[in-house]
């Protein structure tokens, strides 16, 4: 998993205990270095605002995704000030617990000033090495590397709105200017055409691969080898453009003339390209941030079932769930799509997805302005039998939730919602945080 890039500048004033101030920056470094972070520090105190500008501009030009400001004496707010409105960058105001430096003194007007000039910042004091300290920094600086990584990506629409979907379409320029990501459109004639083209003994290897691989793979060779077609092709756009991330319509086009981009999506979202069905960006982005905090496989699902007594959630998908999600390989059976999805059918992978700690998150707009529901559970397996109450041939996720279900489904914004292994609470409201957004936890 990818660490985040942090830049550590110790500021203290020379008329101030700059001995404390350079112990300070000694066992915040060493407490930091137990981290999952790429530290880049400055070598020695910082004492002016005009120096504190210059080494923070150097920390951006060496791809610093935050500045960690450990405050480490009485200081003049301006040193902090200006280097954050210079930078634009994610910052954290650190305050050193010392009662002979005055550090929280110092920290406290600068996290007051940058308050005043709305500059997006976190406050965080306390002892180095302590735990609860640690996780705040690091969740924070996870969440400006994914900040960073957005800003930074190409996603596309391949496609256009499916069926109707009011929730899965965006503002192409709203979502530059809130996430920094520009978005392309790519027509699905092309991926046709490029499946086509795939050289039939590439597709062949591939297909055995998946008969060796999987549990069992029940469709005809017709519908698999088209299915590993469009699999190479949406790959081909995705790589060759730089996509990081985006939404393949699909329907009614694909699956009614050619086959179902189930598989394709599936196997693309294990290899780490977030790919949502029905063109779906806000599931699109969703996804993809909750990939860069993980690392992992991101679900995409409909959300088909809440008990309101027990709070048990039943997420199920027409066949785009990373097989990467299932206890193993050998657990994922692959079926025909149900005829009534489409006249070319597809390949559908049939499995639970496994147990364990999961996070629900999902964008959505109210009156125009971004929210993102965010949830904890507990993935739980099911026998393959309850899936006959949905849909038997599709992958299910079953979670029980931590939280309230009503107030779960008063927050719910979409048909769809998406899933990862992991505790990613406080890495998603540091990032709302970074991006304007406001979190709703259900």
């Amino acid at each position: 998993m990818q660490q985040p890039k942090v830049g550590l500048i110790t500021l203290s004033l020379a008329r101030e205990r700059t001995d404390i101030a350079e112990q300070a920056h000694k066992e915040l470094l060493k407490a930091l270095k137990t981290q999952p972070l790429d530290v880049l520090p400055h070598d020695g105190l910082v004492l002016t605002m005009e120096d504190s500008v210059r080494i923070s501009e150097d920390m951006v030009h060496n791809h610093i995704q935050c500045i960690i400001y450990n405050i480490g004496s009485w200081i003049y707010a301006p040193m902090v000030v200006s280097a954050v409105q210079v930078t634009g960058l994610p910052s954290i105001v650190y305050g050193y617990r010392s009662p002979t430096a005055f550090s929280l003194v110092g920290a406290a007007i600068t996290h007051g000033s940058l308050d005043e000039l709305d500059l997006q910042h976190r406050f965080i004091y306390g002892e180095p090495d302590s735990p609860e300290i640690l996780t705040a920094i690091t969740s924070y600086s996870r969440a400006a590397m994914a900040f960073d990584d957005l800003s930074r990506s190409k996603a596309v629409v391949i496609g256009g709105k499916t069926m109707g979907m009011v929730t899965s379409a965006v503002d192409f320029s709203q979502m530059k200017d809130i996430f920094g990501t520009e978005i392309e459109h790519v027509d699905m004639l092309r991926l046709y055409l490029n499946a086509e083209k795939v050289p039939a003994k590439k597709v062949k290897v591939k297909m055995d691969w998946a008969k060796k691989n999987y549990g069992s793979v029940n469709v005809s060779d017709e519908v698999l080898e088209k299915s590993v077609r469009l699999y190479f092709a949406m790959k081909e756009v995705m790589e060759s453009e730089g996509y990081a991330f985006g939404g393949f319509k699909c329907q009614p086009e694909f699956i009614d003339n050619y086959v179902s981009g189930c598989l394709p999506i599936s196997w693309l979202i294990n290899e780490g390209i977030m790919i949502s069905c029905e063109a779906d960006m806000n599931a699109a982005f969703t996804m993809r941030i909750l990939h860069l905090l993980s690392g992992q496989p991101v679900l995409f699902a409909d959300v088909n079932d809440l008990d309101m007594n027990s709070g048990t959630l039943r997420l199920v998908n027409c066949g785009t769930i990373a097989t990467d999600m299932a206890p193993s390989p050998k657990d994922v059976e692959w079926n025909p799509q149900y005829e009534y999805m489409g006249k070319a059918s597809g390949a559908c992978p049939t499995f639970c997805c496994k147990e364990g700690l999961v996070t629900l998150a999902r964008l959505a707009r109210v009156g125009g302005e971004y929210v993102m529901q965010i949830a904890n559970g507990e993935a739980f397996v099911q026998d393959k039998e309850t899936f006959k109450e949905a849909r038997e041939r599709w992958p299910h996720a079953f979670i029980n939730l931590e939280g309230d279900p009503d107030l779960f489904v008063q927050h719910l914004r979409s048909n769809h919602l998406h899933m990862v292994y992991g505790d990613l609470v406080d890495e998603l409201y540091d990032l709302c945080e970074i991006l304007g957004i406001e979190p709703i936890y259900t």
